[in-house]
Order: structure tokens, then C-alpha cells, then sequence
């Protein structure tokens, strides 16, 4: 009896072990599969912060993977916009990683537990240091110690949805000129000493000069999904005796299902329902010299907003100085001779060269229609449907989509057989209404 209960015994003894042996097997297995998921280093993108102080003596919590941090926890979360405390545009980003790209972290985002990043490059104006923009909501500035003449300042803008700080396709960038003051144009309109050029973009972009503060532009691109692209914006300064060159530009992308994008040829796009647009140069200020650039040809476009009766409006601004709102050509009689200063053309076939398209443009009230009244083309001094009318007005349209056709000759010569000079002309600025 005492032999089997002793067998007994150590049989039981026997299974024990075993079963023992086989947990830890398992529980090697799992640790081994837990390691295969896990690495137990910092990622360079996203640097680790312990969730504790260092004397926390619970256990560490693991780090994964380069690749499931930035599945999990981007260090950009692409196209997120987020304004700063002073105003400025940022994208949203992890704080190391703002910093490593030499961001500056002003603000924060609250839906994704990241700051507001605000990204700004500037260069010396020295092919050597030519930079490079792959980040949204990015600043250009002017070099803080001036900029010398007879030379060039340029910058790539490389567009990618490979890239990580990308990750999806761009179909627009759109340019916000919050400064930008280079030298005036020549007597004929002509940006002939300093310059602002755009290469890379599908859309035709106008040269431009002057003071361009408030504008903006947008750059159409393919696809960066099946073709990356590299915008150039390039200044080129000639020799001026009093130059003033600054500027701070905003560059920022637009995904290709955003609803932000502006229609394909519209290098301007207005979304609200009120505001100011000019041509590019225009200013309220005193002085004889030709601000009209030569050599515009594009559209302005104004978003058709729900609900209202689909009627664009435009009004002369309000100016200042002695100056005109609408200024494009010199006002010319129907036979060629000099019209009364500050009237509208003479008639439509009158606006050959320099001109302002308002499809179906009448005049506020729609007056009767009366000889020469003009229905789409505009020039003179004075933005009216009648013919040689000094009296500011209103001019509407009910044609969608809302738009503007501005065209400049390449300078101001009305008839260079003749040698006659159409110089001294502005450009315009209108306060619109999208009603």
C-alpha cells in the first residue's frame, strides 16, 4: 500500500514539472512575438517624453516602432491650418519634430494634442543657399541685412506625396503676399528692374513688381501623387538707385479633394461673400507714375455662394489721394481724340489693349440700353456701362460663375506707328458684393 501511494506521488510530482516547463515555453513564445513588434528604441521623428517624472517607479511603457509611430501618432498631421496667438499660419505637429525642422511652436491644437508649428525660411539670396519648401503653411522672407542690386533670390518648392511630412496628393499652391514691395515698373508698365517670377506651375502666371502686399496667387500643379513637381519662385533685381525690396510670403498646399481649391484658371479666387480685389501694384497713394503692370492676362474668380441671388457687384473703393480706382487706359473719344478725363470708354471696340471683362456687366438699377453701352469690356478712367460717363457707379453681372478677365498690352503705347502714349494708367480696385 505504501509503494503505490509513493508511485502515486511522484507521477503527480512528474506532471507538475511538465506542465511548468510548457507555461514557460509559451510565455517565451509570446515574449519572443511581443519582440518581433516592439523595438525598444526612440524613433529620430518622435522624440520619446516618459509620461512620468523620473523617480515613477511603475513599469516603462514600451516604444514601438518607427513605422506604427508614425501610423499612430504623426509627428504633421498633414494639412491641418492652425493660427497662432499673433495670427501667423502654422500646421499642427509633434513639438520635437517642429523644432528638429526648424519650426517654432506658437500656439497649440487641441483636437490633436500637437502645437501650432510656424515654419519660416529665409535665405541670402545666394545660389549656394537656395532653399528648399516641403512643408505646408511655410513663410518666405526677405533677408534681414538687404539685398544688393544687379542680383537674384530664388526658392523650390518641391511638391511630393511621398514625402512624409506630404502624405497625399497636391493639386494647388497658393501664394499669400502678406509683404512684398520691390521697384515700381518703367513708364510703359514694364517690370524692367526688379521681378517676381513663378516656373513649374500649369497655369500661366503674370511677371509681377511693385507693392503687392494683400494679394495672392494660385499655383495649379498635377497630381503630386503621379507627378511630383518643383515650383521655382525666383525675384531678379536690376539697378536701382533707391531700392526697397522686402517681402514675407506664405506658400501653402492644397490636397487635391480639398474643397478649398480655386477653378483651374483662376489665378485669384475669392470665397467670401464681400471684400476688396485690385490689380496687382494698384495703391491709394500720391503720385503721376504708371503703377498698371504690362502684360497681365488671367482671372479672377468669386466663389457662387448657396443661397444668394447670384448677383457679383462692383464699386469703385474709396480713395485718398487724388488718384483713381479705375484707371486701365486713357480715355479716347470714338475717333481717336482725347476724351473728358476720368470717363468710361466710348464705346467697347474703344478697349482693345488694356481692359477689365465683366460678362454681362450693367450698370446698378440696369438702366435702359442705349447706344454703345457696354456689356462685357471695360476701360477709360471710370468703370461704367455707358459711354464717356465721369460718374462713379455700380457694375453687376448675373453670369456664373463669377469671374473677371483682366488683360495689359506688353506697354503703354496705344499706337507705336503713331508714337501715341497711354501711360500714367493705375490699374484698378473694387470693393465686390456677392449677393
Amino acid at each position: 500500500m505504501i509503494n503505490i501511494n509513493l508511485s502515486s506521488f511522484l507521477l503527480v510530482i512528474l506532471l507538475v514539472q511538465s506542465s511548468c516547463a510548457n507555461e514557460d515555453d509559451a510565455e517565451d513564445s509570446l515574449e519572443s512575438e511581443s519582440q518581433e513588434s516592439l523595438i525598444v528604441e526612440s524613433s529620430p521623428r518622435l522624440p520619446v517624453t516618459p509620461w512620468k517624472p523620473h523617480y515613477f517607479s511603475g513599469p516603462k511603457l514600451p516604444q514601438y516602432s518607427p513605422a506604427v509611430i508614425a501610423r499612430t501618432f504623426p509627428a504633421f498631421v498633414p494639412f491641418t491650418s492652425c493660427t497662432s496667438p499673433n495670427k501667423e499660419t502654422g500646421i499642427c505637429a509633434e513639438s520635437g519634430a517642429c523644432t528638429q525642422l526648424g519650426g517654432r511652436a506658437s500656439g497649440a491644437c487641441p483636437s490633436y494634442g500637437r502645437v501650432c508649428c510656424i515654419n519660416v525660411v529665409t535665405n541670402t539670396c545666394d545660389d549656394a543657399d537656395r532653399k528648399v519648401v516641403t512643408l505646408d503653411n511655410t513663410y518666405w522672407l526677405s533677408p534681414t541685412m538687404g539685398i544688393g542690386s544687379s542680383t537674384g533670390c530664388a526658392l523650390t518648392v518641391k511638391l511630393d506625396a511621398k514625402l512624409p511630412e506630404q502624405g497625399k496628393a497636391v493639386c494647388q499652391v497658393r501664394l499669400n503676399f502678406v509683404l512684398f514691395t520691390i521697384a515700381q515698373p518703367d513708364t510703359e508698365s514694364v517690370c524692367n528692374t526688379d521681378a517676381f517670377d513663378v516656373a513649374g506651375a500649369s497655369n500661366k502666371i503674370p511677371t509681377i513688381c511693385g507693392d503687392n502686399g494683400g494679394q495672392h496667387m494660385y499655383l495649379n500643379v498635377p497630381s503630386s501623387s503621379t507627378s511630383p513637381t518643383d515650383l521655382q519662385l525666383s525675384f531678379n533685381f536690376g539697378t536701382d538707385s533707391n531700392p526697397v525690396r522686402a517681402w514675407n510670403i506664405l506658400i501653402s498646399m492644397i490636397p487635391c479633394d480639398s474643397p478649398n481649391l480655386a477653378p483651374l484658371d483662376c489665378l485669384q479666387y475669392f470665397s467670401g461673400r464681400s471684400g476688396t480685389v485690385s490689380s496687382f501694384n494698384w495703391r491709394d497713394v500720391a503720385g503721376t507714375e504708371t503703377r498698371q503692370l504690362a502684360s497681365q492676362d488671367y482671372s479672377i474668380c468669386f466663389k457662387t455662394l448657396p443661397g444668394s441671388r447670384r448677383t457679383l457687384c462692383l464699386a469703385p473703393c474709396t480713395v485718398t489721394s487724388a488718384l483713381l480706382a479705375f484707371s486701365v487706359s486713357v480715355p479716347r473719344a470714338a475717333d481717336g481724340t482725347a476724351a473728358p478725363a476720368g470717363s468710361s470708354q466710348s464705346r467697347p471696340n474703344n478697349c482693345e489693349k488694356d481692359y477689365l471683362v465683366v460678362p454681362g456687366g450693367f450698370n446698378v438699377g440696369n438702366p435702359a440700353t442705349v447706344n454703345n453701352m457696354a456689356f462685357d469690356r471695360f476701360c477709360g478712367e471710370n468703370l461704367n456701362a455707358l459711354a464717356q460717363i465721369t460718374a462713379p457707379t455700380s457694375v453687376c453681372t448675373t453670369a456664373t460663375p463669377f469671374r473677371l478677365l483682366y488683360r495689359t498690352s506688353d506697354d503703354e503705347m496705344e499706337d507705336k506707328t503713331a508714337g501715341v502714349v497711354d501711360r500714367g494708367n493705375l490699374g484698378f480696385c473694387f470693393t465686390f458684393r456677392n449677393q
